[in-house]
């Protein structure tokens, strides 16, 4: 005869592995994902992803159709100033760290006349910390524009 109650023989076998269970969630937070006791958080990108090599497409002097053409619509085209269009590209890690990055097209006479632009990455690129899948550092210095 077992010196449990035939009830309590499982507690102490569910005991350890609720124990188990509970201390498993008291690892290191990995800035790339969520926790065991979080809601689920996704990577979210919004706006224009613009590459150089899209960018090296525009130059001063092609008219605004053109340059819809190489980098598509811009995500802010103010009322007020419509010689500016800004192409803006914002990636939120699930962690919550956000990747930013933007491009300004000047127009005078519906023509460019200056191009400004965050630094960008060389081509669409897997490794891009900007993308999904990425867990690279990112770097979005200030560059001075062509």
């Amino acid at each position: 005869m077992s010196p449990f109650p035939r009830s309590n023989r499982f507690a102490l076998p569910l005991a350890l592995v609720a124990v188990l269970l509970l201390a498993a969630g008291c690892g290191p937070r990995r800035d790339d994902r969520s926790g065991l006791f979080e809601p689920h958080k996704i990577d979210i990108a919004q706006g224009n992803y613009v590459t150089q090599e899209m960018l090296d497409r525009v130059k001063p002097g092609m008219n605004r159709e053109q340059v819809r053409a190489a980098l598509g619509t811009p995500l802010l085209n103010q009322l007020f100033r419509n010689d500016r269009w800004d192409y803006v590209f914002a990636y939120r890690h699930a962690s919550g760290r956000v990747d930013q990055r933007g491009v300004t097209i000047l127009f005078k006479d519906n023509r460019v006349v200056d191009i400004r632009a965050d630094k960008l990455p060389e081509r669409d690129d897997s490794t891009d910390p900007a993308l999904p899948g990425a867990r690279q550092g990112s770097n979005t210095q200030r560059s001075s524009g062509k």
